[in-house]
């Protein structure tokens, strides 16, 4: 298998947000290359888009994302032979494969991270699920306005975490999108809602997202300082 990961500051994608409470106005994507195998050795390639919303700290949890509208609107997502469908669906055991981790697509609010290099490994029945607007569990993508939710609210799955794909060292994932034989592929344009909390019993907060580009390295790097500063103020 051979996975290729570039630098975040060269080939990430930011999401911006304005700012209220615990974002920090932006989120930023992990793209890399993907060459490897399905079940029964299938030989598969492609580009992965990983999304990671930005948070300025680890009080916050993710609810859900709504009101999406996906720039690539029409395009078909690949999906392992293993894991189908949107829902997290990694089975596990003889059913793993090297797309079922690193090139399925999947929708996330949050949940477990297994590979620091290249994104989380979603396990099935981890609560995340999709709205009606989506299209179904094996549409081909996000329909108009599709979302997708944290189905048992009561379990946190959209903590935000400590992780290495935005500035301020937290986030949370909210999925992969993966598609075969393309490289350079990106979600700049897609816009949407996030909903998000301080836990069980707290006032819900919804933001608007807008999916942009990353800041180039040195600007990146201001920006990084400026959040130390603000966090410093507060």
């Amino acid at each position: 298998m051979k996975i290729c990961v570039p630098a975040a500051t060269g080939l990430g994608l930011a999401i911006a947000m304005s700012a209220n409470a615990g974002l920090t106005g932006n989120a930023y994507e992990n793209g890399y290359a993907f060459s490897g195998t399905d079940f029964g050795g299938t030989p598969v390639s492609g580009y992965v888009v990983d999304l990671y919303l930005e948070f300025e700290g680890d009080a916050d949890v993710l609810l859900n994302v709504y009101n999406f509208n996906d720039s690539n609107i029409g395009a078909s997502y690949f999906q392992g032979v293993t894991a189908p469908g949107w829902a997290p669906n990694e089975q596990g055991s003889i059913f793993t494969t090297e797309a079922s981790q690193f090139f399925d697509s999947f929708i996330a609010i949050g949940g477990v991270t297994a590979d620091g290099a290249n994104g989380p490994i979603q396990m099935a029945g981890n609560g995340t699920a999709t709205d009606p607007n989506f299209g179904g569990n094996n549409a081909a993508g996000p329909g108009v306005d599709g979302g997708w939710y944290n189905g048992n609210p009561n379990n946190p799955i959209g903590q935000v975490v400590a992780t290495n794909f935005t500035t301020t060292g937290f986030g949370v994932f909210l999925g992969r999108f993966s598609v075969q034989d393309s490289s350079g592929f990106s979600m700049i344009g897609s816009t949407g809602f996030a909903t998000y909390n301080q836990g069980v019993g707290t006032a819900g907060v919804q933001e608007g997202f807008t999916v942009v580009e990353i800041p180039a390295p040195g600007a990146l790097a201001l920006l990084g300082l400026a959040g130390l500063a603000s966090r410093r103020r507060r």
